[in-house]
């Protein structure tokens, strides 16, 4: 087998998309979309309903929705230890990918290639127009957050798990700062986002966001988004 950087291909690499059981109802559409967008063969992962698990926030922080994110992620990498991967895209059962996305990802500058971390889509929430993100390949700062579109290598698996097992005080996607923190190259592929998230359904991580809280069409001005670019259309909510 053909080790070589020339070699690589991203449709050889494992990708998966998380979801959970009983809400697994987008996944072949999810599946469907980037094979097609993205040359990439999403296979599903299901991960821990908290919702289910714990019935309350029982004095924590983050919401049983949260938690099982974080252990849906801990079972992931873990996973991802044991066979030896050297990288893997991991996408949310709402992510949906640019209708460009395999060309965007084959001219991505060498600072998004070279990351560690790479989130192929993320939402900003900066109110502040004139400090929105402009940089191509973008850090991940406090007003950036998103793990529903990802690409990870290898040398970040044993770091992010360090972090699930040692602290409790965040979302999953607030290792991103403490990534950075600790020397882990973490960057934003933009512009334009490689993938979108569709919140037009209910979040189960999060059940204050209903589908009647913010529009698709606010969140994309909020978080700078085209939807012209994505095939919104197609997804089964």
């Amino acid at each position: 087998m053909c080790k070589l950087p020339m070699c690589w291909s991203i449709r050889s690499q494992p990708a998966f998309v998380i979801t959970l059981a009983g809400q697994d109802q987008r996944v072949p559409t999810v599946i469907t979309l980037f094979k097609k967008y993205a040359n990439l063969n999403l296979r599903p992962f299901y991960g821990i309903n908290g919702n289910l698990m714990y019935g309350s926030d029982e004095g924590y922080r983050l919401t049983p929705g949260e938690r099982g994110l974080r252990e849906s992620f801990t079972n992931l990498f873990q996973m991802a230890v044991r066979n030896n991967y050297n990288e893997m895209f991991v996408f949310e059962d709402d992510a949906i990918p640019h209708l460009n996305f395999t060309q965007l990802f084959k001219e991505l500058p060498r600072e998004c290639r070279k990351a560690d971390v790479l989130l192929l889509g993320a939402m900003v929430t900066n109110k502040n127009k004139k400090q929105s993100p402009k940089d191509t390949c973008f850090r991940p700062d406090g007003t950036t957050y998103g793990a529903f579109a990802v690409r990870y290598k290898k040398s970040a698996f044993q770091p992010i798990l360090n972090w699930l097992r040692e602290t409790n005080i965040g979302p999953f996607d607030t290792v991103y700062r403490h990534l950075l923190y600790e020397g882990i190259d973490v960057r934003v592929a933009y512009p334009p986002f490689l993938a979108i998230m569709d919140v037009s359904h209910r979040s189960s991580v999060n059940k204050g966001r209903g589908i009647d809280r913010t529009s698709i069409k606010a969140r994309a001005e909020l978080h700078g988004w085209n939807l012209d670019e994505y095939p919104m259309s197609k997804i089964a909510v």
